[in-house]
């Protein structure tokens, strides 16, 4: 067949083309968040399929897009962990039998919690309130092997986080010396790995800890009912200013220290100043993680 004829062939073909007749080829990392995207979040099970899947296809992936695949699977953990707490908020009858200690022995309650503890999830309690959770060590036994540094050590700080615990939401179940710990790790940890894929959890982190440290919870705050200083964060916040000098939280813990050393460490209007003007969020109202 002459060549201008084959053309012409081609392109009425591609004309002509439905589009059943286009094959679209996604890479691994797209094929495993879709797969995710279909698992079905009533479903435990679902969890360690996620895991399993990431696993199967270690060799398809860059270190770059396990990172990325790692935090995928976080965001579909973290979502099926809130709606399944959602679904037993609303089941008065499953929160009366978790508070019965027969009705904990049933079948019905033991197939519960062996499922949870297959996927990686416990029950955890303060008070009469039940919630769902994440083993401690559940993502990094799953996916550090297999990720970057950067992201290696931000599972390895949250790990130990989880399992020392933070709140019971409106009280520290920590002390303020671990929340600033826990602050200048996470100042060290962005300055380490500004660009990691892992950066905007760990800012969240950051935050949420600095914050704490320079105003408390609720139940925990800095200030007692008269205004006084709560008595560990005189040597706290000494002891923190001192030996951060050179960091951004050490300066900032710094002038506060300042302000409350000229106000005999008790509250003043200068402290209020200094939440506006250094955008310290005052974590009292603030809906915080427990774990």
């Amino acid at each position: 067949m002459h060549r201008l004829a084959l053309v012409r062939l081609a392109l009425t073909a591609s004309l002509l083309a439905t589009p059943q007749d286009t094959v679209i080829v996604v890479g691994p990392f797209v094929a495993y968040t879709r797969y995710l995207d279909a698992l079905d979040n009533d479903d435990f099970d679902s969890i360690f399929a996620g895991v399993q899947y990431f696993q199967s296809h270690i060799a398809d992936l860059s270190v770059a897009e396990r990172d990325s695949a790692c935090k995928e699977f976080m965001t579909f953990f973290f979502a099926t962990i809130s709606h399944h707490n959602d679904m037993i908020w609303e089941d008065h009858d499953f929160i009366s039998k978790l508070h019965d200690e027969e009705a904990r022995r049933s079948p019905e309650i033991k197939a519960y919690v062996e499922a949870l503890h297959r996927n990686g999830l416990d029950l955890y309690t303060f008070g009469r309130l039940y919630y769902i959770d994440q083993q401690p060590d559940y993502i990094y036994r799953h996916f550090s092997p297999h990720v970057s540094l950067a992201v290696r050590e931000y599972l390895a700080l949250r790990t130990d986080e989880l399992a020392e615990g933070f709140s019971d939401s409106d009280s520290l179940t920590v002390s303020f010396r671990e929340v600033s710990k826990r602050t200048i790790r996470w100042e060290h940890y962005l300055a380490s790995y500004p660009v990691s894929v892992a950066a905007d959890l760990a800012h969240y982190y950051y935050q949420l800890y600095l914050c704490t440290f320079l105003t408390g919870l609720k139940q925990s705050p800095v200030f007692d009912v008269g205004g006084d200083l709560h008595p560990e964060l005189t040597t706290v916040y000494h002891e923190f200013a001192s030996r951060y000098y050179d960091t951004h939280s050490g300066r900032l813990v710094r002038e506060f220290y300042i302000i409350l050393k000229e106000a005999d460490f008790r509250w003043s209007p200068q402290v209020r100043d200094f939440y506006v003007r250094r955008r310290i969020r005052n974590m009292h109202t603030a809906q915080v993680p427990y774990r």
